[in-house]
């Protein structure tokens, strides 16, 4: 018998959780290149990209036309179907064009950070092996080493800046009608269920893996539920991570204004941008929102973000004391939903549930109800399927096509369990029907072999005054196999200058139960150790205590 919790359905004979179906708005055997060109031709005139810095604008037709223009070039270069294609730039007035030409091509696009040095690039293309690489001028020389170490004859094309003798993206974008730039699409045998992106997985638990994600699942992934052609979006996010590409895919399969931002986020960069051009969807990662709360004046942020329609935050656990703040921020405006917390996968290119948003609720301290067309399970120990309120592993099944992980079968086999994937997330649903995460699988802990999961610390501990970010994490003990431990960065104000370990240890001990006391020790740190995707390490944390003053 399956029971509506309100958006969310749980069958209780088969212990599965499944959101609200949608219907599918493109056929199975549509690619994201094909939607997006029948979408742009019919929106010639719009102005779809405005570069930030610049000022400079592409209308859907200059759009097209570029992009039409370059895939002929790619394919012109010899690159094939189902090479790869490497992005190691920034934001630019090219950077989309070269992604829809891309997808045209049928050729996967491998981004990467425009801030990593030359080792971690050769660690990422060390398996996808691009055979074209679009970078920047500052990028040229670690792109050279890259190819050197790993032995490619990789094609570069320079984004912004110009060197004698090296391919120049401007040279590649010029639209020729006389031979028919815009009259078919280049790969005419591509599939919906081919790869139209590969891209790395959080490495949390090691080095980040090439997950490879179909034209399907990109289609069918919005990130804006309430997003039309008159709204406008922002992402500070590249190519790298796949809120940068799905707030391009969106923004072009709407036809709708997408302002590029060309320099590091700040909370004052962040708000001058949306009060200027009156943005209303914005995807930010949990990191960038607590910046903004802990670091601007509230009444200055409120009226900069009046005209936010959504202000979806992901990529990591936002903490309740910060969603508190953002949800009194944009508690005045008159759109909705206003403020969202986003769980996802890069596996299923798109999000697993959400908390608050149209036609989802909200409740504070979970991650919401399941997304549009997704269903979940949670299973225990010896694989069993667990009930309401049960705690264990968080697996997820979108209908979409997932092709596993580029070149590595090993780790696409142990990702999957028939038609589900495992998220490596620990969690339960309550009996309302919303998701709960309380940790990864691989980074709980034991202390006297009672189960020790960081993040219901984190959440005490954030809410300590002082406290900009947190990380709990185990420090090795030969009695009680592991003693708590946190690392924290103080607020750069007069609470973060007054903050003791004393205090510290005084809420603890007040708030929580004995076996989440931190024996291990109170740390002060100027900055946690990030993966390349941004995901706090905490289990590296222990291995450079040594190196951190008490």
């Amino acid at each position: 018998m399956a029971a509506n919790l309100g958006g969310t359905v749980y069958n209780a004979a088969e212990k599965i959780w499944c959101g609200p179906k949608c219907k599918e708005i493109y056929s199975r055997d549509m690619t994201v290149g094909e939607a997006i060109v029948m979408q742009l031709g019919r929106t010639p005139q719009k102005v779809i990209q405005i570069i930030e810095s610049t000022g400079e604008t592409l209308t859907a037709q200059e759009f097209l036309n570029y992009s039409m223009a370059l895939a002929r070039n790619i394919l012109e270069m010899g690159v094939d179907a189902g090479d790869i294609v490497g992005v190691y730039a920034k934001h630019s007035l090219h950077l989309g064009t070269v992604m829809l030409a891309a997808f045209l091509c049928g050729t996967p696009v491998h981004g990467v950070f425009h801030g990593f040095e030359k080792d971690t690039i050769t660690k990422l293309y060390e398996t996808t092996r691009p055979k074209l690489i679009f970078c920047d001028e500052e990028n040229y020389n670690k792109v050279l080493y890259v190819m050197e170490t790993l032995k490619l004859n990789s094609k570069i094309v320079l984004m912004t800046g110009s060197l004698k003798g090296i391919l120049n993206i401007k040279d590649l974008v010029t639209y020729r009608k006389d031979i028919g730039d815009i009259s078919s699409f280049p790969c005419t045998k591509l599939s919906s269920a081919d790869t139209a992106a590969i891209l790395c997985s959080s490495g949390t638990t090691g080095t980040p893996k090439g997950v490879m994600c179909s034209h399907q699942s990109m289609l069918h992934n919005l990130l804006y539920l309430t997003a039309t052609m008159d709204s406008v979006l922002m992402c500070f996010s590249t190519m790298y991570w796949a809120s940068g590409v799905m707030n391009l895919v969106q923004s072009l399969l709407y036809s709708t204004l997408r302002i590029v931002p060309d320099r590091a986020y700040s909370p004052e960069y962040f708000l001058e941008l949306v009060e200027r051009y009156k943005v209303t969807h914005i995807f930010a990662t949990g990191a960038q929102m607590a910046d903004l709360v802990l670091n601007t004046d509230k009444e200055k942020a409120r009226s900069a973000l009046r005209s936010i329609d959504t202000l979806m935050a992901g990529g990591a656990k936002v903490p309740q004391a910060i969603q508190e703040q953002m949800f009194e921020i944009l508690g005045d405006n008159t759109k909705r939903p206003g403020f969202t917390i986003g769980y996802g996968l890069s596996e299923i290119m798109g999000g697993v549930s959400l908390n608050g948003g149209y036609p989802f609720e909200f409740k504070p301290d979970s991650e919401g109800k399941l997304w549009i067309n997704r269903e979940a399970c949670i299973v225990g120990e010896n694989g069993q399927r667990l009930g309401p309120n049960e705690t264990g592993e968080v697996y997820v099944h979108s209908p979409y096509t997932w092709l596993g992980y580029y070149k590595n079968p090993e780790a696409t086999d142990q990702a999957k369990h028939g038609k589900w994937i495992k998220t490596g997330d620990v969690g339960y649903f309550d009996s309302e029907g919303f998701l709960h995460l309380i940790g990864r699988a691989k980074e709980m802990f034991k202390w006297k072999n009672f189960q020790i999961c960081p993040q219901p610390i984190e959440e005490v501990l954030q809410r300590i005054p002082g406290v900009a970010e947190v990380c709990v994490f185990p420090i090795p003990d030969l009695v009680a196999e592991n003693l708590a431990a946190c690392a924290i960065v103080r607020t750069k104000d007069d609470e973060g200058n007054q903050l003791t370990a004393q205090k510290v240890n005084e809420v603890i001990e007040r708030e929580m139960d004995r076996f989440y006391h931190l024996r291990g020790g109170v740390y002060f740190v100027d900055a946690l150790p990030r993966t390349d995707t941004g995901k706090v390490q905490r289990l590296k944390m222990s291995q450079i205590i040594g190196e951190i003053d008490r």
